[in-house]
C-alpha cells in the first residue's frame, strides 16, 4: 500500500523467546525509511535507510558498543541535589557511555511514548516523550528522573532522498542541572563501514574541504559521506547543523562518527522552566547527491 506505515516490528520469535526492546518502523511506499528503536540504555534511531532501502548507519560496532546509528546522549550531566538552603550536592552521571566511565555512573534515555500524524502529503512527524534516569543509587531505588526530552522527528521522503529533521527539547524535572563541557555529546551519528572515511568512503563539507583531516575541528553547516555501499551501488548520508551549531568545530572521525556537539566548549545550566533545543538534519539518498544539491537542502534547514 502506498504512503506511510507505522508499526511496531513483528519478528516470528519461536516458543518461549521474547522481544527484550522495541522498535517501530516507518515504511513509505512499502519500503522502510526509519526505525525508532531502544535497547536498555538510549533511545536511537535504527536502521535509517535510502529510498532504495538500503541502511546507511550501523546500530552496535563493536569497538562503541554505544554508539547506536543515530543517538543523542551527553556526558558529565549534573543534577544540582539541594540539602539546605542555597547548599546542594552534585550527582554527576554520565548518559552517554553504557559503563562506568571516569567515575561517573552511566544513566539510561527511555522512550516512554510516541505518537504519530501526517502534518501534509509526504509528511510524517513522529514525537516521542523520553525519559534521562539516572542510575540505581541510596535514596533511588530506581534512579532518579532528571530531565525529560520531548523528540520530534519530521520525515519528509523522496525519490533523491529521505530528509530527516531531528529536534531534540531537553527539560529538568525537580532539580537544576549543568551539562558539560564535554566531547561526548549530544547528537551522535555512525555510518555503515562502506560510507567510513577510514574503510574507502568519502567525506567533504560546505567549504569545500575532503577527509577526516582537513574537516576537524574546522566549522561549517553540512557534510557529506558517501561510499559504495553495494557493488556498484553508491549511497552518502548528509549532516546538516543548525544556525546554534554550525560555529562549532567538526568532531569527526575515520571509524565513522559523526557528532554534532553544541557542548563541547562551555557547560550549559538548565534551571527549571528552561529547555535545551538542538536540532539536526540528515539526508539519506542513493547515487549521487551534488555539493550544489546538498547546500540547497541545508540551508533551507539552516534559514528555518
Amino acid at each position: 500500500m502506498a504512503g506511510f506505515s507505522v508499526r511496531a516490528e513483528q519478528i516470528d520469535l519461536p516458543r518461549g523467546a521474547y522481544h527484550k526492546a522495541p522498535r517501530t518502523c516507518v515504511t513509505w511506499n512499502d519500503r522502510t525509511v526509519l526505525g525508532f528503536s531502544q535497547n536498555d540504555h538510549r533511545a536511537y534511531l535504527f536502521p535509517v535507510c535510502t529510498p532504495a532501502g538500503l541502511p546507511v548507519t550501523t546500530e552496535t560496532p563493536t569497538d562503541h558498543p554505544h554508539h547506536n546509528s543515530v543517538w543523542i546522549g551527553a556526558d558529565h550531566v549534573t543534577a544540582l541535589l539541594p540539602f539546605a538552603e542555597n547548599l546542594y550536592e552534585e550527582a554527576t552521571y554520565s548518559f552517554y557511555i553504557n559503563e562506568t566511565f571516569q567515575g561517573r555512573a552511566p544513566g539510561r534515555i527511555i522512550s516512554r511514548s510516541i505518537q504519530h500524524a501526517e502534518p501534509a502529503a509526504n509528511h510524517l512527524q513522529l514525537v516521542q516523550t523520553i525519559d534521562w534516569i539516572g542510575p540505581v543509587e541510596w535514596g533511588a531505588a530506581d534512579g532518579r528522573v532528571i530531565a525529560e526530552e520531548t523528540r520530534t522527528v519530521d520525515i519528509c521522503p523522496a525519490e533523491d532522498g529521505h530528509t530527516i529533521d531531528l529536534h531534540s527539547q531537553l527539560a529538568p524535572t525537580q532539580w537544576d542541572l549543568r551539562i558539560g563541557p564535554t566531547r561526548h555529546a549530544y547528537f551522535g551519528v555512525r555510518v555503515i563501514e562502506p560510507l567510513r572515511p577510514g574503510s574507502g568512503g568519502s567525506v567533504v563539507d560546505s567549504e569545500g574541504r575532503t577527509g577526516t583531516s582537513a574537516i576537524r575541528g574546522q566549522t561549517g553547516h553540512w557534510i557529506h559521506l558517501t561510499g559504495e555501499a553495494l557493488a556498484d551501488h553508491h549511497a552518502g548520508l548528509v549532516i546538516c547543523r543548525d544556525a546554534a551549531t554550525a560555529s562549532q568545530p567538526w568532531s569527526l572521525h575515520d571509524w565513522g562518527t559523526v557528532d554534532v556537539n553544541p557542548l563541547g566548549q562551555q557547560a550549559h545550566l538548565l534551571e527549571a522552566g528552561e529547555t535545551l533545543a538542538c536540532r539536526l538534519r540528515l539526508i539519506a539518498h542513493d547515487g549521487t547527491l551534488t555539493p550544489e544539491q546538498a547546500e540547497q537542502r541545508c540551508r533551507e534547514f539552516l534559514d528555518g
